[in-house]
């Protein structure tokens, strides 16, 4: 099911062992507010999703949502910002804390969050926020 008009996608950057239900959720309810469809940006360390993502990728293909899926090695922040602004059609950018990521840039002095395009939603849960 693709969207009419002009193609909207929302891009959700899932970190291994950060995978959250309200994540997932927030994603979903800003997909079906913006008719946008779902890119999903997965860091693991193997070449397939971690398994706390296997009951919400199933209940998307169940519920036929379109969305597409990429699990890459690491992703730092630059690189989502970089591809968002790069894609028109990201409408948003759906991330669990903007804590954390800061281990995995080399640059450690800018915050490229400022640089993003389009909104970008953290959806951590608010004790995880706290930790």
């Amino acid at each position: 099911m693709t969207h009419p008009g002009k193609q909207r996608t929302v891009l959700l950057a899932v970190r291994e062992g950060h995978v959250d239900p309200r994540l997932l959720t927030s994603a979903l309810s800003l997909c079906s507010r913006l008719e946008a469809d779902l890119e999903i940006q997965v860091i693991s360390g193997s070449k397939k999703p971690p398994a706390e993502m296997e009951d919400f990728l199933h209940s998307l293909r169940e519920a036929g949502l379109p969305f597409s899926l990429e699990v890459k090695p690491s992703l730092r922040r630059r690189d989502l910002v970089d591809y968002a602004n790069a894609h028109e059609h990201i409408a948003a950018v759906v991330i669990d804390s903007r804590e954390g990521w800061e281990a995995l840039a080399q640059d450690r002095s800018s915050d490229p969050w400022k640089h993003l395009a389009c909104p970008l939603v953290t959806a951590a849960s608010h004790d995880k926020k706290q930790a």
